[in-house]
C-alpha cells in the first residue's frame, strides 16, 4: 500500500483538490484503483482502499437524462460504503456540469475529491497500479516519460523556454532554469497552478526561497555547474520530482551548451540583422503562426511575410526568423506619435486576423532578446484570458496573469452566482440582458459609452441600471462592489458560454 499523498504526488501531481484535504485524509492508504466504465454497473467492484477514477465521458453515459440526483446518490453511497480514500474526476472536455455536480455531491458527503484535466484514465490507472506494485520502477518510468519528451523538444530546437514549460506542466509547479552565475535564464509559471505568480515573485525577491535546486553539469573542461534547475512553490518536493530532476539535468546541460553556441553565432552575424532604421526606440511584436504541415503552408507563410514587407517600410518594421518559425517575429520602430507602436499593432491585427503582443520600448540593440521574451510571455498569458485582447501590451502582463487566473479563485463560480443571484431571475434572455447591461456600465467610463457599446439610447442604459440597483439593492457607485460585480459577471458569462 501507499498513502494517498504519495500516489497523488507521483502519478497525478497536476490534479487539483476541490477542497484542500487535511493531513489525515492524505495519509489514507491506497490499496488499489478502480475506473468507472461507461456501462451499468459502472464499477466491477469497490473495496476498501480503492482509489476511484471517474472519467467525465463515462459519467455522461451512466447518468440518465434528468436523473442526476438519483444516480449521484447511489454512486456516492457506493463510494462511501467502500470507504474509498479519494475520487479522481478526469475532465477531457466532456459535459462539465455533470463533473461539477458530482464534485459538489462528493464534497457534501465528505469524500476527498481531485480533478484532473486532459488525461487518459487508462494511463492513470496503470500508473497507480505500477506505483503500488513497484514504487521505484514506476517513478523511473514517469521520469523517463518526461525525459523523452524533453529530448523530442530539444531535437526540434524549441529552446529552453519550451523545455521549462514542459517541466513545469509535468510537475505542476513554477520552474526556473538558472545560468552559471545564478541568473534566471528562463522562468515558467503555469497559469493553471494557484499562486504560481506569487512563487515567482518571492523567488525574484529572494532567490534562495526555492523548493529544490539541482545543479546542471558544466561543459567539459569547465569548473563548477553550468547552471541549475530550480523548482518553486510552497509545497514540499515530491519523490518523483527528485528522481526526475536528477535525470533531466544532463539533457539540460546539452541544451544550455547548444543555446550558448546559438547565442554566440547570433552575435557574430548581428551586423547582418539590423534593427529598423527609424528607431530607436524599438518594440518587439509577436504573433502566433499556424503549424506548418506542408510545403504549401510554408509557401503561404512566405507570402504573408512578403505582404508585410509591402505594408510597412523596412525603416519602420523588420521581420525576424523565417517562415518555418513558430512565431511571426517583428521589430518595429516607435515614433513620437505612437510610442508603444499600437498603431502598427492594430494594423497587424487586422491583417493577420489574430492577437499580437507588443513589448515595452527599448533603446539599445542588446535589449531586443529581453523584449522578445516579454512579448512571448504576454502572448502566452492572454491565451488564458476570457476575452483575448487584439493587441496585448507587455506593460499589462501582470493584469493578464491576474485575469487568466480568475477561474482558480476558491469556489469562484458559486460565489459569483451567489453575488449576482438577485438579477439572475426570470427568463434566460432577461438574465443575459441584465448581465450585458451591468457589464457595460461597469466597464464603461459613462452612460454614453455604455449605451454605444450596447447599441441603445443613453436613457435606456440609465433606466436599466437603476432597475438593477433597485432589484438587487446595490449602489453601483461603491468601488468595492463594482470590482466584485465585474469579476462575478465575467466568471458567470464565461460559465454560460
Amino acid at each position: 500500500m501507499a498513502s494517498l499523498h504519495d500516489v497523488q504526488a507521483a502519478i497525478f501531481p497536476t490534479a487539483r483538490p476541490l477542497v484542500e484535504p487535511g493531513p489525515t485524509d492524505l495519509a489514507a492508504d491506497v490499496a488499489w484503483v478502480r475506473v468507472m466504465k461507461p456501462r451499468v454497473p459502472a464499477f466491477d467492484a469497490l473495496e476498501p482502499g480503492d482509489l476511484a477514477i471517474i472519467p467525465g465521458s463515462s459519467l455522461a453515459i451512466v447518468t440518465p437524462e434528468g436523473e442526476t440526483t438519483g444516480t449521484f446518490r447511489e454512486l456516492i453511497a457506493a463510494l462511501l460504503g467502500a470507504h474509498v480514500p479519494a475520487i479522481l474526476l478526469i475532465d477531457n472536455g466532456d459535459p462539465d456540469h455533470l463533473l461539477d455536480a458530482l464534485g459538489r455531491a462528493a464534497l457534501e458527503a465528505g469524500l476527498v475529491t481531485f480533478r484532473l484535466a486532459r488525461a487518459d484514465p487508462v494511463q492513470v490507472e496503470r500508473g497507480v497500479i505500477g506505483y503500488l506494485v513497484n514504487r521505484r520502477a514506476q517513478l523511473d518510468q514517469r521520469a523517463g516519460e518526461l525525459e523523452r519528451e524533453l529530448a523530442r523538444l530539444a531535437l526540434l530546437g524549441r529552446g529552453l523556454d519550451v523545455l521549462a514549460a514542459a517541466i513545469g506542466g509535468f510537475f505542476g509547479r513554477p520552474v526556473v532554469i538558472e545560468g552559471r552565475r545564478g541568473d534566471p535564464l528562463v522562468i515558467h509559471a503555469p497559469t493553471d497552478v494557484p499562486d504560481a505568480a506569487g512563487a515567482v515573485g518571492r523567488y525574484l525577491a529572494r532567490p534562495a526561497a526555492v523548493a529544490l535546486r539541482v545543479a546542471i553539469p558544466g561543459a567539459p573542461g569547465e569548473s563548477g555547474p553550468g547552471g541549475r534547475l530550480v523548482l518553486l512553490g510552497d509545497e514540499p518536493v515530491r519523490e518523483l520530482e527528485r528522481v526526475a530532476s536528477d535525470r533531466l539535468v544532463a539533457l539540460l546541460a546539452l541544451e544550455l551548451a547548444r543555446d550558448s553556441a546559438v547565442r554566440h553565432a547570433r552575435d557574430e552575424v548581428r551586423r547582418g540583422d539590423p534593427l529598423p532604421a527609424a528607431g530607436p526606440p524599438w518594440t518587439v511584436i509577436l504573433a502566433r503562426q499556424f503549424p506548418a504541415e506542408s510545403g504549401d503552408e510554408i509557401a503561404a507563410r512566405e507570402e504573408v511575410r512578403g505582404e508585410l514587407r509591402l505594408l510597412f517600410s523596412p525603416g519602420r518594421l523588420g521581420l525576424r526568423g523565417t517562415s518555418e518559425s513558430l512565431e511571426l517575429r517583428m521589430v518595429a520602430a516607435a515614433s513620437v506619435a505612437d510610442p508603444e507602436c499600437r498603431e502598427i499593432g492594430d494594423r497587424l491585427c487586422r491583417f493577420l486576423r489574430r492577437t499580437v503582443a507588443i513589448s515595452r520600448p527599448f533603446s539599445e540593440a542588446g535589449g531586443r532578446p529581453a523584449a522578445e521574451a516579454s512579448a512571448r510571455a504576454t502572448l502566452d498569458a492572454v491565451e488564458h484570458v476570457t476575452e483575448i485582447p487584439i493587441v496585448a501590451l507587455a506593460a499589462r502582463l501582470p493584469a493578464y496573469l491576474l485575469l487568466g487566473n480568475l477561474h482558480h479563485l476558491p469556489d469562484a463560480p458559486q460565489q459569483a452566482a451567489a453575488l449576482l443571484a438577485p438579477i439572475l431571475i426570470g427568463r434566460p434572455e432577461v438574465q443575459r440582458r441584465r448581465l450585458d447591461t451591468l457589464r457595460a456600465v461597469l466597464e464603461s467610463p459613462g452612460p454614453n459609452e455604455a449605451a454605444a457599446r450596447l447599441g441603445v439610447h443613453r436613457n435606456t442604459i440609465s433606466y436599466r441600471a437603476g432597475r438593477i440597483e433597485r432589484l438587487a439593492g446595490w449602489d453601483l457607485h461603491d468601488p468595492d462592489l463594482r470590482l466584485a460585480l465585474l469579476l462575478a459577471v465575467r466568471i458567470v458569462q464565461r460559465e454560460q458560454s
